[in-house]
């Protein structure tokens, strides 16, 4: 197959899809409030809000945590779009929180962020934003799902660029084609140990793919052209499925009604074990930390990757199945307060073995299933989940979406939320601002 060709002809597929049907608009909206809250919950992190406030970016606004669920916006006094995309793109992942698409990848907070960014400068409806997104995702998740990367490269980055990009062609009329090129003639070289040691440089690079989104259109205004091909041919050896940038783009189809949504504040790869423990815990009589002598994981060898155990940071802990199991054992939860890292949690993520069975790997990436086995001196209780709730396969409400939105804002945001996935009830997109002024 010609990559190029394929991937040119899936850009403008996904660009020209017109109309969305209600249901598909109505989960698109669901996906974009669930990205804003996970962008504004990390900007309340001290980097994020130190990089808001410095001099050096010009942007003039800090987001505040007594201004609730404020991102920065692309109006003026905020700054540029790119640069509002990169800070809100590198925000959304700070917490582990921002949905994704199986195989692998992120791909709504490579593009959510950009399109917002466009969809605020142009005033465009949410019906166009949610098209955007849409087409955007499209593109990147199947980009994710074309190619096995080799074990050392995250997926972060660099396809998610190409989704931005068509994100941005889709709202400004823009050659979609051009616009991915260039993008893609700005690649990433990404790293996993970035997550197990704890870079937080690491989170920039979702950002980086919203801002060379934007960016992609300031520089084919200004004449400059990009290659595909450039990018392509050095991924070319991993492309596991080019099956799928062929296949047609189709409203009833698109891979962003396929996602997941993230309930754990930790890589999506703890999510299974983290369920099933949560049910084996509920099980047992005594639910009492220390009596547990071993935690038993069984799982895909995809999860083996995070088979490891952190270094003293959040970020890491969150890259830790170990650590992750033994902070819901020992903090009770799972959300971003429970990835600090403690060395008492730490000290009890030896009590966790985590192990693969070539039989569920047959089942991934369709499945992603773990079995638990926790055992104390008294008692054994395990329990086994197929795929983690909020997968598409065990889908979650929009209740249970906006109580996770004001879980991490506060209950007063419950109305923002439903603002934000509301799409088709918006008439200028720079009215989504309003929420975070009146907060």
């Amino acid at each position: 197959m010609n990559l190029v060709a394929a991937v040119e002809e899936l850009v403008t597929q996904a660009v020209a899809l017109d109309r969305l049907p209600d249901e598909v608009t109505d989960h698109i909206g669901l996906v974009f409030a669930d990205c804003v809250g996970a962008m504004a919950a990390g900007a309340r992190t001290d980097e994020i809000a130190a990089l808001a406030a410095d001099p050096v970016l010009r942007l003039g606004g800090t987001p505040t945590p007594e201004a609730g669920i404020r991102t920065l916006t692309a109006r003026r006094r905020y700054g540029d779009p790119a640069t509002v995309a990169w800070l809100n793109g590198t925000a959304g992942t700070f917490l582990e929180l921002d949905e994704g698409f199986r195989p692998t990848g992120h791909p709504a907070i490579h593009v959510v962020a950009a399109a917002l960014a466009m969809a605020e400068r142009t005033g465009a409806p949410g019906t166009d934003l949610a098209a955007a997104v849409a087409a955007g995702y499209e593109v990147a998740a199947r980009l994710f799902e074309c190619f096995a990367l080799p074990a050392a490269m995250h997926p972060h980055g660099h396809f998610g660029a190409l989704g931005a990009a068509t994100a941005v062609a889709r709202l400004t009329g823009a050659d979609p084609v051009a616009l991915v090129r260039i993008a893609a003639t700005q690649p990433l070289l990404t790293g996993w140990d970035a997550c197990y040691e704890g870079a937080t440089a690491r989170n920039t690079w979702s950002g980086h793919a919203n801002r060379v989104g934007v960016l992609a259109l300031a520089l084919h205004r200004a004449g400059f052209t990009g290659s595909l091909a450039s990018h392509l041919s050095v991924v070319a050896p991993y492309a596991a499925r080019p099956a799928v940038l062929a296949e047609p783009v189709t409203a009833r189809g698109l891979r962003i009604r396929r996602n997941y949504f993230k309930l754990h504040s930790a890589c999506a790869l703890n999510h299974s074990a983290l369920d099933a423990f949560t049910r084996a815990w509920e099980g047992l009589r005594t639910k009492d930390p220390a009596a547990v002598e071993a935690i038993e994981v069984t799982t895909v060898t995809a999860n083996l990757r995070i088979d490891r155990l952190p270094a003293h940071n959040a970020l890491s802990t969150r890259f830790s199945l170990p650590y992750a199991l033994a902070a819901a054992a020992l903090t009770g939860g799972t959300g971003p307060e429970s990835f600090t890292w403690r060395p008492e949690v730490a000290d009890y993520a030896g009590r966790v073995t985590v192990r693969a069975d070539p039989a569920m790997d047959a089942r991934w990436p369709a499945s992603a299933p773990a079995r638990v086995v926790v055992r104390t001196a008294a008692e054994i209780v395990e329990a086994t989940v197929d795929n983690p709730r909020g997968h598409h396969a065990d889908p979650v409400t929009r209740a249970v979406l906006r109580d996770k939105f004001t879980g991490l804002l506060g209950a007063p945001h419950a109305p923002c939320f439903d603002r934000l996935a509301d799409l088709r009830e918006v008439a200028d997109c720079a009215a989504l601002a309003l929420p975070y002024d009146e907060v």
